[in-house]
C-alpha cells in the first residue's frame, strides 16, 4: 500500500504517533500526520483514518496513564509455569487446578521464607551506564510538554533505541542523568563516545 522509499519514514511517524501521551497533543499530531502524508499516500492514509483516528481512536499511549505497555510480565510468569511445572504439557483442568493451588503455596513460601524477593529498585548494568552516559554526551536537543502537572520528553524521531531485558533503554538513564536525578559510575565515564565497553571487569584506574 505505501512505496518503499517511503515506509521506514511513514512507520516512524506512526510510532511517535502511538507515543502520544497526551489527547490533546494525539489529536494535533494526527492532523499533522495526515496533512504529512494525505498527498504522498492517499490509500495509506484513508485505510489509516477509518482504521485508527475513527473506529479505534484509541490506540496511543496517553489512554492509560501508568499501566503496562506490553504484556511482557504476564508471559514471563506463564513461561515459568510451563518449564517448572506443567512442563509444557497439556493438562486436564481438574490436574491444572490442583497444580495452580500447589504453585501459589510454593511462591508463597518461597517468598515468606525469603528464598525470593520483590525487587524494589531497578538495577543498571554497567553497560547501561556506559550507553546512557554517551548519549547525554551527545546534548541531543529535546522536547518537553507539560499537562496537569505531568512532564513528558520526546526523544529525537530516529534515535536508535534498544530495551534491554530489564525494560530500561540508554534515553532513561540518560535523562536521568541530565536532570540530575543520579549520577553515572566513574568505570561508565571510561570509555570514549562512540566506542563499546569491552567485555570483562573495567580496568582499575591507574596509580597516580
Amino acid at each position: 500500500m505505501v512505496k518503499k522509499s517511503e515506509q521506514e519514514d511513514l512507520v516512524n511517524d506512526v510510532e511517535s504517533l502511538q507515543l502520544t501521551q497526551d489527547e490533546r497533543i494525539f489529536i494535533k499530531a494526527s492532523n499533522l500526520f495526515v496533512k504529512k502524508w494525505s498527498k504522498k499516500e492517499p490509500n495509506f492514509i484513508e485505510y489509516f483514518q477509518n482504521e485508527w483516528l475513527t473506529t479505534h481512536n484509541a490506540c496511543y499511549e496517553g489512554v492509560g496513564h501508568f499501566t503496562p505497555s506490553t504484556n511482557n510480565a504476564l508471559e514471563a510468569t506463564n513461561n515459568v509455569i510451563k518449564k517448572e511445572h506443567t512442563l509444557r504439557e497439556r493438562l486436564p483442568l481438574s490436574r491444572f487446578k490442583v497444580l495452580a493451588f500447589e504453585i501459589v503455596e510454593k511462591w508463597s513460601k518461597c517468598y515468606e521464607r525469603g528464598l525470593k524477593k520483590y525487587n524494589y529498585k531497578q538495577t543498571i548494568s554497567l553497560e547501561l551506564w556506559t550507553t546512557g552516559y554517551q548519549w547525554v554526551k551527545l546534548n541531543k536537543s529535546i522536547l518537553s510538554t507539560e499537562c496537569d502537572n505531568l512532564v513528558q520528553y520526546y526523544i529525537p524521531a530516529g534515535d536508535e533505541t534498544k530495551i534491554t531485558n530489564k525494560f530500561m533503554c540508554k534515553h532513561v538513564v540518560g535523562m536521568a542523568i541530565r536532570l540530575n536525578h543520579c549520577k553515572p559510575p566513574p568505570a561508565a565515564k571510561n570509555v570514549k563516545i562512540g566506542e563499546k565497553r569491552r567485555r570483562g571487569r573495567p580496568s582499575k584506574s591507574k596509580k597516580a
